[in-house]
């Protein structure tokens, strides 16, 4: 009954938010994403699993109602929307040829509609958003941050136990112990996994940078820097090491990309060296140091780029139905109709099997466009943190082949397709306000007035 309240708060929360401003609609939803892994752990009576899909349909049906506001976008914002159309019509083909196939039962396919389509809009909503819309998202980003590292410290100091009960849910959180000689759990903060955890916070990086660099000075500049740099500490906390490289080559991106003055970069500098002592004091903080064994790091990629993404397309050329890779979350009460899911390290297999040829080529084709070129500085905008959103984007797609979770990931998705929609929506032109002419009416000449015939005179006449 719990997770039924919470869910209809999600969504109704949701709505009246965004129906204040989109920028705190996305806040909200932000917020249901964060606690999603903690509250439907403690409260697993199966509503809670829809608990962000509710939250999503609140911002969709805010956004599709608001006729205050019209769409505006560019051509290449136009070029987006016809993607996202195409990218979600597909999969709903896919499920029409499901009985054709091997395929899941029709209740889970309908659950693996959240991977294939639930979030692809928000590239859409991505490309429209303002600067002003941009400034309330970071507030909410800066403070669920904020909530995060705290309860990732408290769970160091005295154990995941006492917030994430063991149940159906949390099976997977506890497989995860494999930290360090003492075999101690991965720290999940308040996500479902120590992976949601890191990569939402990895993801939330370029909005933290664009609210620092926008603020002069003050306290708000130092709280910003303070949580910048715990949440860079919970990219490491969270002892998954996918997303510690991720963060590597997102530096190394935004270094080549895009110029940095010297205060920034000493700024950078500074970050990393606080960041690093902790790091090194702490042992539990150091399992991304088992990538320095290149061999196993070959042999992971060979595997899972060879051997998962090629069997996967001449043994499934059409696809065999959606839900049926892992990396779609089934509810533990539909698990009974779920039959067992393909294992693929690689999110490009992972659509193949699902979507089959046709949905992979439609993705790489739409990566492809993404990328073409850099985004332009949007006039009022942050050129790094536009920027670094544009590496970051770049930087989790071209590990995709290594990991699934890409676009399953909560609300770690969100994020990331939030950030292709507005690198989208940087190359559309900033409006150009128009100049009034104002003329003084001492330099208008004046026509001359003809005073009106006398009364008297004109009565006389007629």
């Amino acid at each position: 009954m719990i997770g039924l309240l919470l869910t209809l708060f999600s969504l109704i929360g949701t709505l009246l938010a965004t129906r204040r401003s989109l920028g705190h609609g996305l806040g909200a939803l932000l917020l249901v994403g964060y606690f999603y892994g903690i509250l439907r752990a403690r409260f697993a009576d199966g509503f809670s699993h829809f608990m962000f899909d509710a939250a999503v349909a609140g911002l969709y049906l805010a956004v599709l109602t608001n006729r205050r506001r019209k769409m505006r976008f560019g051509h290449d914002g136009q070029v987006l929307r016809l993607w996202v159309k195409v990218l979600m019509v597909w999969p709903l083909c896919t499920m029409l040829l499901s009985p054709f196939f091997d395929s899941q039962h029709f209740f889970i396919q309908l659950v693996g509609l959240r991977v294939a389509i639930l979030l692809l809009p928000l590239m859409a909503i991505g490309a429209r958003m303002t600067e002003e819309e941009l400034d309330s998202l970071g507030t909410w980003v800066l403070w669920l941050n904020a909530v995060a590292f705290l309860f990732a410290v408290a769970q160091l100091a005295i154990g995941v136990e006492p917030f994430f009960p063991r149940n159906a849910v949390t099976t997977v959180l506890y497989l995860s112990n494999d930290v360090g000689e003492e075999r101690a759990l991965r720290i999940p903060a308040i996500f479902n996994t120590s992976h949601a955890y890191g990569g939402t916070m990895l993801l939330s990086l370029p909005l933290l940078v664009r609210r620092w660099q926008r603020l002069s000075s003050g306290r708000s500049r130092v709280f910003t820097g303070m949580v910048l740099a715990a949440s860079v500490l919970g990219v490491f906390i969270c002892a998954a090491r996918s997303p510690v490289a991720q963060l590597v080559l997102i530096l190394g991106l935004l270094l080549l990309v895009a110029g940095l003055s010297f205060r920034l970069l000493a700024g950078v500098v500074g970050l990393a060296g606080v960041v690093g002592l902790i790091v090194a004091a702490n042992p539990r903080f150091q399992r991304f140091a088992t990538l320095e064994d290149t061999s196993y790091v070959s042999d992971r990629v060979a595997l899972s780029v060879n051997t998962n993404l090629f069997d996967v397309i001449s043994n499934h050329p059409l696809g065999n139905g959606l839900g049926s890779a892992a990396g779609t979350s089934i509810p533990f009460f539909l698990s009974h109709l779920a039959r067992p899911q393909y294992g693929l390290e690689n999110e490009f297999a992972r659509i193949a099997m699902e979507q089959g040829l046709i949905g992979l080529v439609f993705w790489v084709l739409f990566l492809g466009w993404l990328f073409t070129r850099l985004p332009p500085r949007r006039r009022g905008g942050s050129l790094i943190a536009e920027r670094m959103m544009w590496a970051t984007v770049l930087t989790v797609w071209a590990t995709a082949v290594m990991g699934t979770g890409t676009l399953s990931s909560i609300p770690g998705t969100a994020f990331l397709l939030l950030w292709m929609g507005i690198i989208v929506g940087t190359r559309r032109p900033a409006p150009v306000p128009q100049r009034r002419l104002v003329v003084s009416q001492a330099l208008v000449p004046q026509a001359p007035v003809t005073p009106p015939p006398p009364v008297g005179l004109s009565e006389g006449r007629a």
